[in-house]
């Protein structure tokens, strides 16, 4: 199957307003190839469908499910979902062609669309898992961005694959437009996602703030009030930017000296088996220091980026990487990063895609 001129429902957990994610930069790339892409919000109160800024691009809000449908018989699950589409159809004044679903808390039965309709279930959050098992067992087709995920998808459904995260090429915001990070400091360690998650390591984070009091640590990002943020802040060398929006992020990427991921791995290890923000961060070319990740194994034994399982290497890292920021910021080290993530563009991840269905799965 070629993925030009199809009309397509992609079904996303978050909404178009969102800070831009993987199924936002899907929905713009497949646009950008001819298709029509219809994106269906999570349920709201009214229906109706918006045009956006992107050419062949629609925000669709409908009114979701009955409360507890999963706990229905079959046959009446199945009535509900395939009236929905329907209506969803109805609205939008097309027939799809394919559903491209990120989120299987809604349309979970895929059976109970027309036949004439291919069906991909895209998992590229662990945490996706409210109806996992028959979501993955009715779709046509799975895809996955971690080897924990594809695994999990293949014992339900044999047509599942790896397809990493995806870099957004067109994200090219002015770098002649130079900014300034906060503080004194001559070294710069940045982070940026958002600070609500629960898999982030607030205790290795204030270690790290503790202990090298020379760097600089920037944080952005959306963060309710609590006593973290509030002692972090108290530090002279901890600085909170707020909220940036994802077209500006590389700029701070670009001014940057170490980028951070800081999560509670042994705690998670395959829900963090592959951050999307790893790939946006190699398209900037700087310095990486994570906690492990196991989708990067091979960058880490290339020397390109740091991962540690303890928080002891991680803090022993970091500040080897500050003794010697000239060499792995050097120009070689940035070129690599960069084509690593130039290999995983949004539009040759859309290839490898079309590639696996060309080959008849």
């Amino acid at each position: 199957m070629n993925l030009k001129n199809k009309n397509i429902l992609l079904i996303s957990p978050e909404p178009w307003n969102h800070i831009f994610v993987s199924k936002h930069h899907y929905a713009t790339h497949l646009a950008k190839k001819g298709n029509k892409v219809f994106y269906l919000n999570p349920p709201s109160n009214s229906d109706r469908i918006e045009k956006i800024d992107f050419e062949n691009l629609f925000s669709v809000h409908y009114t979701g499910f009955i409360k507890g449908l999963r706990f229905f018989p079959q046959f009446l699950q199945k009535h509900v979902i395939g009236k929905k589409f329907e209506q969803l159809q109805h609205l939008c004044k097309v027939k799809f062609d394919i559903v491209w679903s990120f989120d299987n808390s809604v349309f979970f039965d895929f059976s109970a669309l027309p036949e004439e309709v291919f069906c991909i279930s895209h998992i590229v959050d662990l945490n996706q898992d409210f109806e996992f098992k028959k979501a993955a067992k009715t779709a046509d087709l799975c895809l996955g961005v971690s080897k924990p995920i594809v695994d999990k998808l293949k014992l339900y459904n044999n047509n599942s694959f790896y397809i990493n995260h995806g870099f957004n090429e067109d994200n090219k915001s002015d770098q002649s437009a130079k900014i300034k990070l906060p503080g004194k400091e001559r070294v710069k360690a940045f982070y940026a996602g958002n600070l609500n998650i629960l898999y982030l390591d607030w205790d290795l984070v204030k270690a790290c703030v503790n202990k090298f009091s020379n760097v600089d640590f920037v944080f952005a990002g959306p963060w309710r009030n609590n006593d973290i943020k509030d002692m972090l802040s108290s530090k002279n060398n901890f600085h909170y930017l707020g909220v940036l929006s994802s077209s500006e992020l590389s700029k701070y990427y670009q001014c940057s000296d170490i980028l951070l991921i800081i999560y509670k791995y042994s705690e998670f290890p395959d829900q963090l088996s592959n951050s999307h923000k790893m790939m946006e961060y190699l398209a900037s070319g700087k310095m990486i220091l994570a906690t492990w990740t196991e989708e990067y194994q091979l960058l880490a034994k290339r020397g390109l980026i740091k991962m540690a399982k303890t928080d002891e290497d991680y803090v022993e890292m970091f500040s080897a990487i500050i003794n010697n920021i000239g060499f792995w910021n050097s120009e070689k080290m940035q070129e690599e990063r960069k084509k690593f993530a130039k290999k995983n563009t949004y539009n040759n991840q859309i290839k490898a895609i079309e590639k696996i269905l060309a080959n008849g799965n």
